[in-house]
């Protein structure tokens, strides 16, 4: 059985941290995971000094601590506010550190301005892009029901004009697999050479996949296998190519055989109002019949000593353990993808503890079998470096 964490356990573990300007999100996407995207409040500065110093101080943070602004739409706050937001944070910094600051964005609010605060600060910028305009606009709304494409389209083109380098994540859905060729080509033909692809997923407050049959899931691997050779033939990295690769070598550490996602305080989540989340960083804000609310404390009253002895965190972590240990007890994939996400089995399988989700079979298993199986061809046929 995996132990209960000590401080000492954990220090430096966290690799991410999600800040969460505000949860206000200006589309509606119909997949959206976010329980909370209608509420406007913004993280006050002192709450963002509060955060930085709560995670250093409670000796957390990893020499390469990455900071991504999410959960909600970042862009819908001005960028003086994060000019003042990321000064607060290095304000709270201990001498020596530093951090990377991110943003995901849907890209429908860049403009010209944006471009001079990422270009100003080194902000590494995602936008999240589905695609052609139909796949794009199928899903990806505004709140009165119109397509965003060409509004996003726009934002990715200021980013590429104005030479900010950027990634993209793409969600696919049913709709999607029929057109992989298509879907690749379009990301190439915007500049953008390395690329996210995220399913539809069950979890958070979204509860329905078109993806969620036998008949869809078993498209997937045909869908992947044809997406990742197009990729390598217009050299568009694909990250679950990349992720599967940086797999192969790793050994289980004795103490943490889980993933980021399931290993406490990897991640680490903190909302507008200074909640303390870990796990999936879906999990954030959600509350669940069973299980309550997600939050452990807050930057402003907890120290990460009581959260580990309190009730709250012991439940989540037994549970979220016990998941993990069954992976690796049922699961001839466990190598690569270390147990799982927290949040896909919660959502779709109603508990931490289980193992086998939709996520687990499209994501971690096809993705794998297709990555893993055109390295071999491509190693029977003597080619000797990385496939992309």
């Amino acid at each position: 059985m995996i132990g209960l964490p000590t401080p000492d356990d954990l220090a430096g573990i966290t690799r991410l941290l999600i800040m969460q300007a505000t949860p206000f999100c200006n589309i509606d996407c119909s997949y959206c995971y976010l329980p909370n995207r209608n509420q406007r409040h913004r993280m006050p500065l002192e709450t963002v000094a509060a955060s930085i110093s709560w995670l250093y101080g409670n000796g957390l943070a990893t020499d390469n601590l990455s900071l991504v602004w999410h959960a909600g739409e970042p862009l819908v706050l001005p960028p003086d506010w994060y000019r003042s937001a990321i000064q607060a944070a290095a304000g709270a910094l201990p001498a020596g550190a530093a951090l990377q600051h991110c943003i995901q964005t849907n890209a429908v609010l860049v403009n010209d301005r944006w471009c001079d605060l990422f270009l100003e600060l080194g902000i590494q910028v995602g936008v999240s892009l589905d695609g052609p305009a139909d796949l794009h606009d199928a899903r990806r709304r505004t709140r009165s029901g119109a397509g965003t494409h060409e509004a996003a389209l726009r934002g990715v083109r200021v980013l590429r004009r104005r030479c900010v380098p950027l990634h993209a994540i793409c969600v696919v859905t049913e709709a999607t697999l029929d057109r992989p060729e298509e879907l690749i080509d379009f990301f190439a033909a915007e500049g953008i050479d390395e690329l996210g692809l995220n399913i539809e997923e069950i979890e958070g407050g979204n509860r329905h996949s078109s993806l969620a049959t036998p008949e869809v899931e078993a498209r997937f691997r045909v869908f992947f296998e044809r997406a990742l050779n197009r990729a390598a033939t217009v050299g568009v990295m694909l990250r679950e190519a990349r992720d599967v690769l940086a797999a192969l070598p790793r050994h289980a550490d004795t103490r943490w055989p889980g993933n980021d996602q399931n290993t406490p305080f990897a991640n680490v989540t903190i909302t507008w109002d200074g909640a303390i989340h870990t796990f999936s960083p879906e999990l954030a804000g959600f509350e669940h019949p069973r299980h309550g609310a997600m939050a452990l404390g807050n930057v402003a009253r907890d120290s990460l000593p009581a959260i580990l002895v309190g009730e709250r965190f012991r439940h989540l972590w037994s549970e979220v353990a016990e998941g993990v240990e069954a992976c690796a007890r049922s699961c001839p994939y466990f190598p690569l993808c270390r147990g799982g996400a927290p949040s896909n089995k919660l959502a779709e399988r109603g508990s931490f503890d289980a193992t086998e989700t939709m996520n687990c079979r499209l994501i971690n298993q096809q993705v794998s079998e297709a990555v893993l199986s055109r390295l071999n061809r491509l190693r029977s046929s003597g080619f000797q470096g990385v496939p992309g």
